[in-house]
């Protein structure tokens, strides 16, 4: 007799904690990248699952038909139903209740984030925004320059941040002593969100952002489709500090190429360390040395200097220029032409189910990581309406 197969997206998910300890080793890494990660999972097709879990295309199905699915597309579908109704139409189920906190005296949480000023500027907006519409939550927001930071001083500031707060929600490079200070933190029951960069092995409470390697791979099709097919061609490609983001953008990003636009080849990366200057000088450094890249790929901050550079060098539309974070910056950017695409996320959106992670761990429940949908911006969509 078949199993009766879970109707909603909550049950689904409570079927597959519960027979993951029996299944075998592909089937429990399948199991707990579902768990981890629904939101993301409801729009992959079984093989590009596979491929992520690194197992076959054939034990999705498995899993699915011993779930009682007919295939993975029947559970895919019961887990894009529930993506619909409290995924991507808004916050999950818990938030817009500040009246929760207000019952117990309000929920101090603090933004700690290291990244590029633009970056930084437009996180502690979307928590200053957050706090205004629910008074009872007080987000802080520390930021820092990545440029600037001491990864020793910053982890201390994480430590000691969590005295004063109930919970964290972190921006912040993949590095042991970062890692070692949110496992302490998270050891002693103050819950730690990662925000758009994960830092997987540090024990932290929840992910809640974009899927990082899905949005490097975006950014590999539209290079490759922007570019005059079979003609080669070589990618710059800009990065800065070791952020768990931009490593899976890179791969993300390289294996599109790899794989569909064999013509394109990743020539040299450089870096911008989260500076306009830095970047602007690098770029014109390198088109001097190998003259103009068919391609530039910012998985980092800065793209300001990326543009002043093309300006500069008279590559203004003969370029393809591809990056990250839609801020006044990029807008303007895309806005001249400078920029062709610009993959940005929902900072309010994040920012909220950030909060609602914090929420859930404090009553004592485990918080899914949230993957959230990445945006695209051209030059005709990036005007605020």
């Amino acid at each position: 007799m078949s199993p009766m197969k879970p109707d909603t997206n909550v049950d689904l998910l409570a079927r597959l904690s519960a027979v993951q300890d029996d299944l075998g080793k592909g089937g429990r890494r399948l199991a707990g990248f579902l768990l981890e990660n629904p939101q993301a999972a409801a729009m992959l097709s079984s093989p590009e699952l596979a491929k992520r879990c690194g197992i076959h295309a054939s034990s999705v199905v498995r899993l699915a038909q011993s779930l009682g699915f007919s295939g993975y597309r029947e559970m895919q579908a019961v887990l894009q139903d529930g993506l619909s109704r409290w995924g991507m139409s808004g916050p999950g189920p818990g938030l817009g209740m500040p009246e929760r906190e207000a019952a117990r005296g309000g929920l101090r949480i603090l933004l700690l984030a290291e990244s590029g000023k633009s970056f930084n500027e437009a996180a502690a907006t979307a928590a200053a925004a957050y706090c205004q519409a629910f008074p009872a939550v007080e987000i802080r927001s520390e930021h820092q320059v990545s440029q600037d930071v001491d990864t020793s001083a910053f982890a201390a500031r994480l430590l000691e941040a969590s005295e004063e707060v109930d919970g964290l929600i972190l921006v912040a490079r993949e590095h042991p002593a970062i890692n070692a200070a949110v496992r302490a933190v998270v050891a002693k029951g103050v819950p730690v969100v990662c925000l758009t960069s994960d830092l997987p092995s540090s024990g932290r409470t929840a992910y809640v952002g974009s899927d990082q390697f899905a949005s490097g791979s975006t950014a590999g099709w539209f290079c490759g489709r922007l570019l005059p097919r079979e003609v080669p061609g070589k990618v710059l490609f800009v990065c800065s500090v070791p952020f768990r983001c931009q490593l899976d953008r890179e791969q993300g990003f390289r294996q599109v190429l790899r794989s569909e636009f064999a013509g394109l080849i990743i020539d040299e990366k450089v870096s911008s360390d989260e500076s306009s200057d830095v970047i602007f000088d690098a770029l014109r450094a390198y088109i001097d040395k190998n003259g103009p890249p068919a391609a530039i790929y910012n998985v980092s901050g800065a793209n300001l200097g990326i543009g002043r550079a093309l300006e500069a060098e008279g590559l203004v539309g003969k370029a393809v220029f591809i990056g990250h974070e839609l801020n006044a910056n990029a807008r303007n950017l895309l806005e001249k032409g400078i920029m062709d695409l610009t993959i940005g996320h929902d900072f309010a959106q994040e920012v909220a189910l950030s909060v609602d992670c914090i929420r859930m761990a404090l009553r004592g429940e485990r918080p899914a990581s949230h993957i959230s949908q990445s945006l695209l911006f051209t030059r005709y969509n990036s005007t605020p309406h």
